[in-house]
């Protein structure tokens, strides 16, 4: 890879070299060579780039996406996310009711409405199913 990379940058430049010597007039073959130096510098980047990746994919081993679904933590180590939907789905409906109640006109009839939205909202948070993560497993990180 690196020949191939020397070769193409000394090819580059011996027929860039040539160029800036016919008809093109006006000096435009320099600023055209120091655009293609710099396209063969960045690829020589790109390509360094690419070979430093490679070489940690092959210290690491495999740990691409394949191995990761194959680990038995993936599979057993779950989240019922049951309570928070429930959770959210509460804090939504209370907000709601006291936006609604924060319509009516000061006064008692207020008052009684903030006061039932609040315990409609902590009945509604009573009723959410208990959160429950990997029931049975013991080894999970979480």
């Amino acid at each position: 890879m690196r020949r191939t990379s020397l070769l193409l940058s000394v090819s580059c430049a011996l027929v860039l070299a040539g160029c800036g010597q016919g008809g093109l007039g006006g000096g435009g073959g320099d600023k055209r060579l120091a655009d293609i130096e710099k396209q063969v510098k960045d690829s020589q980047d790109q390509n360094r780039d690419l070979r430093t990746k490679m070489a940690a994919r092959e210290a690491l081993g495999d740990w691409g996406w394949n191995h990761f679904l194959h680990e038995p933590e993936f599979w057993q180590c779950t989240y019922d996310s049951g309570w928070s939907d429930c959770a959210n789905r509460c804090t939504k409906q209370t907000s709601d009711g006291y936006k609604a109640c924060m319509q009516k006109p000061e006064g008692p009839v207020r008052n009684a409405c903030i006061q039932a939205n609040a315990e409609s909202g902590a009945s509604c948070l009573k009723s959410c199913p208990a959160p429950s993560i990997n029931e049975g497993v013991t080894h999970c990180s979480i």
